[in-house]
C-alpha cells in the first residue's frame, strides 16, 4: 500500500523534497515504516531515530498501523534540541461542541501534556459582546445573541492541524475548544490554552492560533440585535 510522507527541515534537506510517496506492506505500522525508510533512504537514516511521526494531523505510537493513503510527517527535534518538553504520544484536545467550555478545561489538558515540563501557559478566551458593526458598517450596542454554526469534522480536523503546527513550531502543547449553537453576550465562543518552555513561545503561538482559527476553521456567526440579524465570517 501507499502512504504519503512529509519531510521537513533536515529530512527535507537531505532528500531534496518535501512530499514523496512510499510503499509498505499491509499491517505496517509506524514503526515498520521508518525502519524500511531508513533502508530506502540511507542518507536520513541517522536521522529517523530521533523524529516524531504525525499520522494525518495527530502524533503517532510507534505501535499505530497505518493504512492506505495515510499522511506521514516525519518531524525532526524542533528547534531548541531533542529535550522537548512534549510525550511522543503527543495528541492535542480540540473540539467543536454546543456545551459550555472554559479555560479550566484547556489549561489542565496541557498542563497534563506537558507533565510538569512547561515554564508557561497562555490562554485566550473569545467572548460574545454586546457591540458590533453589521455588514453596511452600522454601528450597533444592543446585540442579544450569537449564534454559531460549524461544519464540524472539517472544523476540528483543521484545529487539530493548527494545533500539530503549534506543537512543531514552538514545542508546544495546545488546547483549543469552540462552541456553537446560540451564545449569549459574556459567554466564551473559543477557549485557547498554549503551553511552552518559555513565556515568549506561549504567546506567539496562543496568538497564531486564533489568528489562523479566523482563516482556516469552518465557523460562521450570525448577530442577533434588537431589530435584525446578520452573519459574519469567521469566530
Amino acid at each position: 500500500m501507499t502512504v504519503q510522507i512529509l519531510l521537513f527541515a533536515s529530512l527535507k534537506d537531505a532528500l531534496n523534497t518535501a512530499q514523496l510517496e512510499f510503499e509498505v506492506p499491509e499491517g505496517a505500522r509506524i514503526q515498520d515504516v521508518l525502519r524500511a525508510f531508513g533502508e530506502a533512504y540511507p542518507t536520513v537514516a541517522r536521522y529517523l531515530p530521533h523524529v516524531r511521526v504525525a499520522r494525518n494531523l495527530d502524533y503517532a505510537a510507534q505501535d499505530d498501523e497505518v493504512q492506505q493513503g495515510d499522511e506521514l510527517a516525519l518531524i525532526p527535534p524542533v528547534s531548541g534540541g531533542s529535550d522537548t518538553i512534549l510525550p511522543d504520544d503527543y495528541a492535542p484536545l480540540v473540539g467543536v461542541r454546543e456545551e459550555e467550555i472554559s479555560l479550566d478545561e484547556v489549561t489542565r489538558a496541557v498542563e497534563g501534556q506537558t507533565q510538569g515540563r512547561a515554564g508557561a501557559i497562555c490562554t485566550f478566551s473569545g467572548l460574545v459582546r454586546s457591540t458590533s458593526r453589521d455588514p453596511e458598517g452600522n454601528w450597533h450596542d444592543d446585540i442579544e445573541y450569537l449564534d454559531y454554526e460549524a461544519f464540524v469534522p472539517m472544523a476540528e480536523a483543521k484545529l487539530r492541524e493548527i494545533a500539530v503546527e503549534v506543537a512543531v513550531k514552538w514545542d508546544a502543547a495546545c488546547a483549543v475548544l469552540h462552541r456553537v449553537g446560540k451564545l449569549q453576550v459574556g459567554e466564551a465562543s473559543v477557549v485557547i490554552a498554549v503551553a511552552s518552555a518559555h513565556r515568549a513561545a506561549s504567546f506567539e503561538a496562543c496568538r497564531f492560533v486564533i489568528e489562523e482559527i479566523k482563516v482556516r476553521v469552518p465557523i460562521w456567526k450570525r448577530e442577533t440585535a434588537r431589530d435584525g440579524f446578520w452573519w459574519k465570517e469567521g469566530s
